[in-house]
């Protein structure tokens, strides 16, 4: 194929060549569709700001930037800090306990915010803890850094918002579809944590451990645990929709806080609604820049070469097909955000998955998953890089002791692409 004719494969090429030259991604996705979109003369200039603007009106998109604000009012609420200390009150004593405590605290803000990066500023403290406590740095760094993965897979989740969005699928299933994932994890990781403590002998943290005590934990955290259950049970309700369910996450925290936390004081929310509109900005921006290089693939057919070269590769089958896909977002996610990767690969993987017959749901979940590695695989891994700054090592070393959580991650993958009914259970449960 004559690459400078192909529209498609030329505007992914010039994507990796901007990217390698240090662009941010945002621009790099624009200058490649900006470029092709007037080589290729593509459409007139004059449709791309209704391509731009197409890409992010949408009703269900306002759930990205409540669900932002809602990670970061939880992020300085101190609740943290509550599940973890509830957590180490039930898991202490078990090997690897505080280990196991960040990875069930991770699931749980997971729950509560849909972001890794909310996740990873109110767990960063547990780095200092697992030292303080014996663990080596190393491992608590990438502990830290893998159980802040389960904000891109535990409902409520951004990432399965834009991916529903993105392949016109119901935002309620893809959220119950990611119970199913999130536990899977959950439990390969605290298995992995809980092994590795017994054979190198961490220390268990020794706590109070009274019905007293344990009464004071719960009642510290129940606020907090309340959460996922209001905005899950309203969802599934039918009280409100995802993007409803997305203010309601932003209300509740407010109310909490104010009345019950006191943490957050009312001259910090200018700065917070700062930080959030920031990031919602990155977000936004990068999926109005991917709609152009989206369009382009889409008109050219480029789509549709993908999915028939997929196909003669699997011989048709679903196994094979899944092995190559999972490994296209492996590769995608060492390179690419999930955001970015979700926008240019949805259109260009999901005509093949369903040629062989794998569920659009299910396949979300697997996507979900697969990419939530991406924010602890080298070289962008966002969530193991800020767990290095905070640890205060450098990232070569983090990289080095995240291996053995990536490879746990792959294992629990694999589980989650070919045992569709660990995902599909909670779909037909819940929906």
């Amino acid at each position: 194929m004559d690459v400078l004719s192909s529209a498609g494969i030329l505007a992914l090429l010039l994507f990796f060549v901007f990217l390698l030259a240090n662009f941010p991604i945002s621009i790099s996705l624009g200058l490649a569709g900006v470029v092709v979109f007037a080589y290729n003369h593509i459409a007139p200039f004059t449709t791309l700001p209704q391509i731009f603007s197409g890409a992010i009106d949408s009703f269900t998109l306002l759930a990205i930037p409540l669900f932002i604000v809602a990670g970061n009012m939880i992020a300085q609420t101190g609740l943290a800090t509550r599940l973890v200390y509830l957590a180490q009150f039930m898991l202490g004593r078990v090997p690897g306990g505080l280990a196991i405590t960040v990875i069930v605290a991770g699931a749980f803000l997971g729950a509560l915010s849909g972001s890794n990066v909310a996740a990873i500023a109110a767990l960063g403290f547990m780095i200092g803890a697992m030292q303080k406590a014996g663990y080596p740095l190393g491992f608590s760094c990438a502990t830290v850094a893998a159980g802040c993965t389960f904000g891109v897979v535990i409902p409520p989740s951004i990432n399965l918002i834009l991916y529903g969005v993105i392949s016109n699928s119901s935002i309620p299933a893809l959220f119950a579809a990611g119970i199913g994932p999130g536990l899977i994890l959950a439990v390969v990781l605290c298995a992995y944590i809980f092994f590795v403590a017994k054979k190198r002998k961490f220390p268990i943290a020794e706590i109070e451990r009274t019905g007293k005590e344990f009464r004071r934990a719960l009642k510290d955290a129940f606020w907090g645990l309340m959460a996922p259950v209001i905005i899950l049970g309203g969802i599934y309700g039918g009280i409100f929709t995802a993007t409803e369910a997305a203010a309601v996450a932003v209300v509740y925290v407010f109310i909490i806080d104010r009345f019950v936390y006191r943490q957050i004081r009312l001259k910090d929310y200018p700065y917070l609604m700062l930080q959030s509109g920031i990031t919602t900005g990155v977000v936004m921006l990068i999926l109005a820049m991917a709609s152009i290089l989206s369009f382009i693939l889409m008109i050219d057919g480029t789509a549709m070469q993908v999915r028939d070269w997929l196909l003669a590769a699997s011989g048709g089958s679903a196994v094979i097909m899944l092995l190559l896909v999972n490994f296209i977002l492996f590769f995608a996610g060492a390179f690419l955000d999930p955001v970015s990767a979700i926008f240019l690969l949805v259109p260009l993987l999901l005509p093949a998955v369903q040629a062989v017959g794998v569920d659009t749901i299910h396949f979300g979940a697997i996507m979900t998953t697969n990419l939530s590695m991406a924010h602890i695989t080298p070289p962008i891994g966002l969530a193991l890089y800020l767990a290095s700054q905070i640890a205060g090592i450098r990232f070569t070393q983090a990289a080095k002791a995240v291996v053995p959580f990536v490879i746990c991650e792959m294992f629990a993958l694999m589980i989650i692409t070919y045992f569709p009914g660990f995902t599909l259970f909670f779909v037909n449960l819940l929906t």
